[in-house]
C-alpha cells in the first residue's frame, strides 16, 4: 500500500503518473512551496485538480480498502443513477494512479465552491427567514434523500456546503448507504453530537442512520433562527457542534441547552418532545423520520347531535383532530383537547369553527347550527263535529238518584246501544218537541228518566245534546 509522501510525489507530476485519460492535462493546486494542495484524513489524502476550467476532489487512499472498493462503486453507479442535486459528481475510478510502481483505484468528485453550514448560519444569524428557509431547505432535502434512499451517514455543518445560490451540498461519502450495501459493516459512524448514542455500538450500515442527526440540524437551526444569542452562549463557532453535545444526550431535560430551548416557540418545543422521545429509544434503527411527527393536521370528524333546535335547548358538538399541536373552538369557547365533546346552549342560529394547528399548517372546518325561537300558542282551534240526525251511543249506566231534566226543546232520534247486566237496551228514542218548563218535565216512562240522568251525567253526551238544543233554538 503506497504511502502519504508516495502519494505527493505523484500527484506532484501528474504528467507522468495520472493513467485516466480523462482528466489527461489536469493540474494540481499547489502551496506557496510548492507542495500539492491536500487534506489528509486517516484513510485517504484529497487534492484539488483542474481540468479544462472544471475543479475536481481527487482522492487517494494511503490505507488498504479491502471490501470497501466494491462499496464504492456502487455508491457511484447508485449517485450517477439518481441525479440528486446534493451530490457532487462522484467517479470511482480504477487503476487511475500510478504511485511507487503501483496502480491504484482513486474517486474523483465535483469540487464544489461554497461555505460551511456553520459558517452561513453565523453570516446570517439575526435574519430569522434566512435561517428558517435553510431549515426548510435542509428538511426537503432529507426527504428526498429518504425517498431515494441513501443515508448520508455523516451529517454534521461540516460535511454540508452552501452554495451562493444558497443550494445546499453534501460532501465525503465515505459513509453513504444505499439498499445494495445496507447491512455491511459500517465504515464510518458520524460525529459525536449529531448521533444517536447507541450509533457507536458498531452497528452495520442502515438507511436509518440520518433520522436522528437530522433533527439535530433542523431543531438548531430554528432556535438560532428565533434566538442568535444561543450562538455565542454555547460558543458554537469554536466548536465542531452546532448547539448539542453527546454529553447533552445523557441527561436531556436537566441539560442547559434543553432548558433554554423549552422557553422558544411551540415549533422547538415539539421538536424537543420529539427528541426526547428518541433518545428513551435504545437503539437509533428503531427510530422513525422526525418528519413523521410534522404531518398536517387532519379534522377526523367535527358534528353535533342536532342540526336544528328550538332556543333554550341544548346540543352536543363533538370533534377527534389527529396531527395537532393546538385544537380550538370559537364562539368563546377556546383551545380543547384534540378530541372530546360539549353540550352547549345556543342563544342564535351559530356557526361553529373548530381550528387544527399544526407545525407549519392550519385546518379548519364549519358547523352551522340553526336555532329558532320558542313558539308562543295563543289559541288552538278545533272545528265542531257535525252529528246525523242519528246518532250511535254506548252508554253505561250504573245506578243514579232520580234526577228530573229541564230541557227547553229537542227534536232528534238516538240509537242507543246497551249491553252487558249494568246496561240497559233501547234500540231508537225518539224526542219529540216538548214544552219548556226549566223546573220539570214530566216524562211517561220512568225508564227514559233514567236513561236522560246518565246522559246528563255524562259530560261529553251532555254537552252534545246541550249543542244540538242550542241549535234547534
Amino acid at each position: 500500500m503506497p504511502n502519504k509522501q508516495d502519494i505527493l510525489t505523484a500527484i506532484k507530476n501528474l504528467d507522468v503518473f495520472l493513467k485516466l485519460p480523462e482528466l489527461k492535462g489536469a493540474k494540481a493546486r499547489l502551496n506557496k512551496n510548492g507542495s500539492p494542495f491536500v487534506y489528509a484524513g486517516g484513510f485517504n489524502m484529497v487534492f484539488q485538480l483542474t481540468h479544462q476550467a472544471k475543479k475536481w476532489a481527487f482522492r487517494v487512499w494511503h490505507v488498504q480498502m479491502g471490501e470497501n472498493q466494491d462499496r464504492f462503486l456502487r455508491i457511484s453507479k447508485y449517485l450517477t443513477s439518481k441525479k440528486l442535486p446534493y451530490f457532487a459528481d462522484f467517479i470511482y475510478d480504477q487503476n487511475a494512479l500510478l504511485v511507487n510502481g503501483e496502480l491504484v483505484d482513486t474517486i474523483r468528485m465535483e469540487w464544489l465552491d461554497g461555505v460551511l453550514f456553520k459558517e452561513y448560519i453565523e453570516k446570517h444569524l439575526g435574519e430569522s427567514d434566512k435561517l428558517k428557509s435553510l431549515a426548510e431547505n435542509f428538511q426537503i432535502m432529507c426527504q428526498d434523500l429518504r425517498d431515494n434512499q441513501i443515508s448520508h451517514g455523516d451529517l454534521q455543518e461540516g460535511n454540508i456546503l452552501i452554495t451562493i445560490k444558497g443550494e445546499i451540498k453534501l460532501v465525503d461519502y465515505d459513509s453513504i448507504c444505499i439498499p445494495e450495501i445496507e447491512g455491511q459493516r459500517e465504515f464510518v459512524t458520524g460525529l459525536k453530537g449529531y448521533q444517536h448514542p447507541s450509533r457507536f455500538k458498531g452497528e452495520n450500515a442502515s438507511l436509518k442512520a440520518d433520522y436522528f442527526s437530522e433533527l439535530i440540524i433542523y431543531i438548531s437551526v430554528l432556535a438560532l433562527a428565533e434566538k442568535p444569542d444561543l450562538w455565542n452562549k454555547y460558543q458554537v463557532k469554536d466548536t465542531q457542534y452546532l448547539l448539542f453535545k453527546e454529553t447533552d444526550f445523557e441527561d436531556i431535560e436537566n441539560s442547559n441547552i434543553y432548558k433554554d430551548l423549552s422557553l422558544l416557540s411551540k415549533e422547538v418545543v415539539l421538536l424537543l418532545g420529539i427528541l426526547k422521545e428518541y433518545i428513551s429509544i435504545e437503539n437509533y434503527l428503531d427510530l422513525a423520520p422526525f418528519t413523521s411527527y410534522l404531518k398536517p393536521p387532519e379534522i377526523i370528524e367535527f358534528k353535533s347531535d342536532k342540526d336544528v333546535l328550538i332556543q333554550g335547548s341544548n346540543i352536543n358538538i363533538s370533534w377527534e383532530v389527529t396531527n395537532a399541536q393546538e385544537v380550538s373552538l370559537n364562539n368563546n369557547i377556546g383551545i380543547v383537547e384534540n378530541k372530546g365533546d360539549l353540550e352547549i346552549k345556543p342563544s342564535d342560529s351559530f356557526e361553529y369553527i373548530l381550528t387544527a394547528k399544526g407545525f407549519k399548517e392550519i385546518v379548519s372546518k364549519k358547523l352551522e347550527i340553526q336555532v329558532f325561537p320558542t313558539p308562543i300558542i295563543k289559541s288552538i282551534q278545533i272545528a265542531t263535529p257535525v252529528f246525523e240526525n242519528t246518532i250511535n251511543l254506548a252508554i253505561q249506566t250504573p245506578e243514579f238518584p232520580n234526577i228530573e231534566l229541564g230541557i227547553k226543546s229537542f227534536s232528534n232520534s238516538l240509537n242507543v246501544n246497551f249491553d252487558n247486566s249494568n246496561y240497559s237496551s233501547i234500540e231508537k228514542v225518539k224526542f219529540n218537541k216538548l214544552e219548556p218548563s226549566f223546573g220539570t218535565t214530566e216524562l211517561k216512562e220512568n225508564k227514559l228518566n233514567k236513561i236522560f240522568n246518565s246522559i246528563k251525567n255524562n259530560r261529553v253526551i251532555s254537552k252534545i245534546l246541550n249543542n244540538q238544543i242550542n241549535e234547534q233554538n
